[in-house]
């Protein structure tokens, strides 16, 4: 009896093993200070993404100037849509008044871009850092 039950221990603790090294690593995400050294001194991007899940994608270029305020503009022959950005513990967080608030975390996936992960019902989106 002494022997079935180790073999089940062992076996269970096995099967514990295996299935947390099998789950993939959260995606690691830019910390507080990342994000503020990122965007400390303004950041220009080329986004692209859809502000909710109804509308088609949109891509654009935005600038979050260092006062917290931001600027999405879709084009040449679009308005330019003014909102404000800030940071809230690891996450980047937008409010315009045109299309609503949101926030993300921010993950690094190449030298110059970023993924924007969403936190409250948003589709992600891309960033393209055209100039800091």
């Amino acid at each position: 009896m002494n022997r079935h039950l180790t073999t089940l221990l062992a076996v269970a603790v096995l099967g514990c093993a295996t299935h947390a090294w099998a789950q993939k690593p959260a995606p690691a995400v830019l910390t507080n200070a990342q994000l503020k050294a990122l965007l400390s001194k303004g950041l220009t991007v080329r986004i692209t993404g859809a502000d909710r899940n109804t509308a088609a994608p949109r891509t654009g270029t935005a600038v979050y100037q260092k006062d917290g305020t931001a600027r999405f503009n879709e084009g040449p022959a679009t308005t330019t849509v003014i909102g404000s950005w800030k940071i809230d513990g690891n996450k980047f967080c937008t409010d315009y008044t045109a299309v609503g608030k949101g926030c993300f975390n921010v993950q690094k996936t190449g030298s110059n871009t970023y993924k924007l992960i969403p936190l409250d019902g948003l589709l992600e989106g891309t960033w393209e850092v055209m100039k800091k």
